[in-house]
């Protein structure tokens, strides 16, 4: 599960990977997802969009299994265009077969949407089939 294979302005092969909605899983797809932006973007921005996956991954951790018996799946897909100018597009897509639960109100809880909306242009989609966060970003190493 190490870094992308890269060949210099070349292709970088897309990550994709489905594990059980544990907390466990959800570092360990943090740690992989950061090895694999290693080299495609600034370490700040790679930080920042680490933060970012994490977060929707540990949404689905807490939020969408949680009328289940046991756990689900959820996956993660990451993917980055050929070099383009001032950059390559990335596109993370976190997805599971859970039920969305909004927000129940304040407190410091309900922050993680205006954070990775923050970081990254992200959109969801929650249907009775499960839930999609898709995140969009330019980076430039």
């Amino acid at each position: 599960m190490g870094p992308a294979p890269r060949t210099g302005s070349g292709p970088v092969l897309a990550l994709s990977r489905t594990v059980p909605a544990t907390s466990a899983e959800a570092s360990v797809l943090r740690r992989s997802f950061r090895a694999w932006i290693d080299g495609l973007a600034d370490a700040d921005t790679a930080d920042d969009l680490t933060l970012a996956v994490y977060e929707a991954l540990a949404n689905v951790v807490d939020h969408a299994y949680v009328s289940a018996p046991e756990a689900g799946e959820m996956r993660l897909w990451a993917a980055v265009s050929p070099p383009l100018s001032g950059g390559r597009d990335l596109v993370v897509t976190v997805t599971d077969d859970g039920a969305w639960r909004p927000s129940t109100g304040s407190g410091w809880r309900g922050r993680g949407l205006p954070l990775m909306r923050t970081i990254t242009c992200a959109t969801v989609h929650s249907n009775a089939a499960g839930t999609t966060v898709q995140m969009r970003r330019r980076v430039a190493p």
